[in-house]
């Protein structure tokens, strides 16, 4: 089976076989744009496809169906008219794509909120507009799923997608990271800038809202109101476009992300649930998953998916296309494995053919230090003080570097924060740089292991020893987005973090992503050389051989 993600961004594909995942890529990561934006004599999911059928040493003609969302390009759908295609509703599957990553046999309340996703019919009050799922309660079991209720909004219909939705967090954060002088799609900026703000604007964005009692009112916002965009717009004119006056207006906006956050789990409090997951591109708000996981009044684990923005359709349309083949919850496994933490790296290896080969693309240019070859080693020169590229294997999907392709270095002086942000990847310096701890070390740096996790999705409030020894991983309100390694996770960062700690009395390291200002994440040798020269960064572990620039 084939899995297909995406909408009009962050598009994917998934090989599966039987019940087993094999490999899954993001099509950013091979066309080098980020969220796979795609040019219109091009599909936006062929590159994805041909990478995991290869990378399986299968063919189409093996591949019994395709599966995807409903708001998949008609694009694909056209391209792919030889082959049985299936379509689900989107915030299915998104519900779907986390209830996969728990035991089978559990109950797990899933709420769905992003954007927008599938159509649910014309506005009959206004023939020039339709309606649009933006928030989606659901209940999944071993023996099926519910949905509960939906809150829905309002956008114009177009050839395939709208162009604005009403009643959608997802938009409202991109309206806002908009006129804060960024990119649509550049929501984690926006998320950074507020912790570096106060909340002095939620009043008079609350005049655009309200939180309804019902679920198909739980989140009314008039995204479309021209006076909204007035006000935002009036509001940083006034202030000259300060930096304060846009942090302030992030942390408006966050606030009122937390706030319906919140109130939306309140509907979930009348069922028996074992776990409550989040799904959707707004689940990628780390801020607000932790004010979640330290507000609510639900006594279950929080759950969210390491890929739960549109990449993660794929995984969950091939969840639904095996249940309906069953009649029960399928058990997924990744590579004959426990599905949890590995799916996060579903990338392909690449040989030491391959890797060989990129580098003498780059020869002279580059030369290899024989002296490091293990992760002992390289902890060793990051406790010097080097900043390394970390080619390590399979690659993440989602928009977290977990260790596969990021850039570590030593957190224990805020200059490397500094000089990361700044000089090696050219970023906003507000920006906050992660810190990657051994599960079992979690405890000592930070508080409430609630917030431990694997996927980078949670924040954790630092103690006061991590701010001593770890400050470049330390955010500007004592926060750290922390991202956890698990006694059964991978066994490279396992010896790297302790090979560390054993040099320094520090177990941890700072790790963000591999990849320059503007461009996805790396995803092939020749991606991570190219961009390891041009940040100048110290050294590139490249699969067990180390190389500097000559």
């Amino acid at each position: 089976m084939l899995g297909l993600g995406g909408s009009d961004h962050d598009f994917s594909a998934a090989l599966m076989v039987d019940n087993d995942i094999r490999v899954a890529v993001e099509q950013e990561r091979l066309s080098r744009r980020k969220h796979g934006a795609w040019l219109w004599y091009e599909s936006p999911v062929r590159k994805a496809i041909d990478y995991c059928i290869a990378a399986e040493g299968k063919s189409m003609a093996q591949v019994d169906v395709i599966v995807s969302s409903d708001i998949l390009p008609r694009r694909v759908t056209h391209d792919l008219r030889d082959y049985q295609v299936r379509l689900h509703s989107h915030h299915l599957c998104h519900a779907a794509s986390a209830y996969m990553m728990l035991p089978s046999d559990v109950k797990a309340g899933i709420l769905v909120y992003d954007g927008f996703g599938s159509p649910r019919g014309r506005d009959p009050t206004h023939p020039d507009r339709n309606c649009r799922e933006t928030f989606s309660f659901f209940l999944f079991g071993p023996k099926g799923f519910d949905c509960i209720g939906q809150n829905l909004g309002l956008g114009f219909v177009e050839d395939d997608f709208p162009t604005s939705i009403t009643n959608s967090v997802g938009m409202l954060y991109e309206l806002v990271t908009s006129l804060l002088g960024y990119y649509p799609t550049d929501c984690g900026k926006t998320m950074g800038l507020s912790s570096h703000g106060v909340p002095r604007f939620l009043d008079d964005l609350e005049n655009f809202i309200t939180y309804g009692d019902e679920i198909s009112a739980c989140f009314q916002c008039a995204t479309d109101d021209p006076a909204l965009v007035e006000m935002i717009e009036g509001v940083i004119h006034a202030e000259r476009g300060s930096f304060s006056v846009r942090a302030d207006l992030a942390a408006s906006l966050q606030a009122i992300t937390n706030k319906a956050l919140l109130h939306c789990t309140r509907f979930f409090s009348d069922y028996a649930i074992d776990f409550f997951c989040l799904s959707g591109g707004c689940a990628l708000n780390t801020v607000a998953n932790s004010f979640l996981i330290e507000n609510s009044t639900l006594d279950v684990p929080i759950v969210i998916p390491p890929h739960c923005g549109d990449s993660g359709i794929a995984f969950g349309a091939l969840w639904l296309e095996q249940f309906q083949r069953l009649g029960k919850a399928p058990q997924f496994t990744f590579r004959g494995h426990a599905l949890s933490p590995a799916v996060s790296r579903p990338g392909r290896c690449y040989s030491i053919e391959e890797r060989r080969e990129a580098v003498h693309q780059f020869y002279p240019r580059i030369a290899v230090d024989a002296s490091i070859t293990s992760p002992t080693d390289l902890a060793r020169i990051v406790a010097d003080g080097a900043i390394v590229g970390l080619f390590n294997n399979g690659s993440e999907i989602g928009p977290r570097a977990l260790g596969g392709r990021s850039i570590i270095g030593d957190p224990r002086s805020a200059m490397t924060r500094e000089k990361i942000n700044r000089s090696i990847k050219s970023r906003e310096p507000y920006r906050p740089l992660a810190p990657l701890v051994l599960e079992s070390k979690y405890d000592e740096y930070f508080l409430d292991k609630r917030n431990a996790d694997p996927f980078m999705l949670k924040i954790a409030r630092v103690r006061e020893r991590c701010r001593k020894v770890a400050p470049a991983v330390v955010h500007v309100d004592g926060t750290a987005r922390v991202q956890v390694v698990p006694n059964d996770g991978d066994p490279f960062l396992i010896e790297l973090l302790e090979s560390f700690e054993q040099l320094t009395g520090v177990g941890i390291l700072i790790n963000t992503s591999f990849n320059r200002r503007g461009e996805p994440i790396v995803e092939s040798p020749l991606d991570a050389i190219d961009a390891f020269l041009g940040m100048g960064l110290d050294g590139l572990y490249l699969d067990g051989e180390f190389y500097r620039s000559a």
